[in-house]
């Protein structure tokens, strides 16, 4: 009996060593990874997702996220690292000084093939150094170019007053988009209106742009004239159909606009009454040179009112 319990620790502790090894190899199998002090990109990061080199549509404002072995020394590994073509970037850290985000700005450049490189070294907070140089190629995806439009505040204007013309983009993007204004029609450009810009400029970023048409006071009745407008030389937008305004140009605004007409039900359920929407933009000293005639299914009016 003494014999067994002296052998009995003995196993026990082959066993538990046996265990530790297996494990230990094991660890070793899952990391992938051999049990170095060697300075390491582990994984590579876009969007929250592990990428490998050699990705492709990527977005040209993505955030690149180098996953290391140990905590960098922020100096050294800015210093050494490096894309081609060049573009501006900047890095950021989190608290364990091993994780490192590339932010590019301005925006890279479209449907362009980048390789991100950094030279083996010692770039690790305590010294640690890489044993192999380290790149990362991708392309970014290519340019989709939006849909403009144009449109008017109001389909026309007087003498004395200004229109505003908005252009407007489907969706923004990283990219200034850019067109003149065409204009043409019976209304003469710097005699009967003004413009306050030839073009638009819609900035990266931005989906509309404004220019203003001022009608100018000629002193002359011409009556109602045209203004036709139309976008040339486009760039980094398309129209998905030929924009173009016909706008009217008039002397003098009326005294009054018209605004709408009501069916009226009174004293029982059926109509026998109509309310007329006028709207008085000026002083109007005598209202009885004005009359209003309805119409009278098809035949006619019932005359003036």
């Amino acid at each position: 009996m003494q014999q067994i319990f002296k052998i009995a620790p003995l196993s026990v502790a082959l066993l538990l060593a046996v265990l530790a090894v297996s494990s230990c190899n094991q660890d070793k199998e899952d990391d992938g990874f051999p049990i170095t002090n060697d300075l390491r990109v582990l994984k590579v990061n876009i969007g929250g997702d592990a990428v490998a080199s050699g990705l492709s549509d990527v977005s040209v404002v993505a955030q690149i996220e180098l996953v290391f072995s140990h905590a960098l020394n922020t100096s050294a590994f800015e210093n050494a690292l490096s894309i081609a073509p060049s573009a501006a970037f900047s890095v950021s850290y989190d608290n364990s000084g091993s994780f490192a985000t590339i932010s590019f700005a301005p925006p890279l450049q479209y449907e362009t093939a980048y390789t991100l490189s950094l030279p083996k070294g010692a770039y690790g907070a305590n010294g640690e150094s890489s044993t192999e140089d380290f790149t990362f190629a991708f392309t970014t995806h290519p340019f989709a170019a939006p849909n403009i439009t144009l449109s008017s505040e109001e389909p026309g204007f007087f003498e004395g007053e200004t229109l505003t013309i908005t252009a407007e983009l489907s969706f923004p993007i990283f990219n200034d988009v850019s067109l003149d204004l065409e204009l043409s029609g019976s209304a003469i450009n710097g005699v009967d209106y003004s413009v306050s810009a030839p073009g638009m400029l819609i900035p990266a970023g931005s989906t509309t742009a404004t220019v203003e048409l001022s009608a100018l006071n000629d002193g002359e009745d011409e009556g109602a004239e045209t203004i036709t407008i139309a976008i040339a030389n486009l760039v980094n937008a398309v129209e998905a159909q030929p924009q173009i305004l016909n706008l009217t140009l008039g002397d003098q605004p009326p005294p009054m606009e018209f605004k709408g007409v009501m069916s009226l039900k009174i004293g029982g359920a059926t109509t026998n009454g109509r309310a007329i929407h006028l709207r008085v933009l000026q002083d109007i000293p005598d209202l009885s040179l004005y009359g209003i005639g309805i119409a009278n299914n098809g035949g006619g009016t019932d005359g003036r009112e």
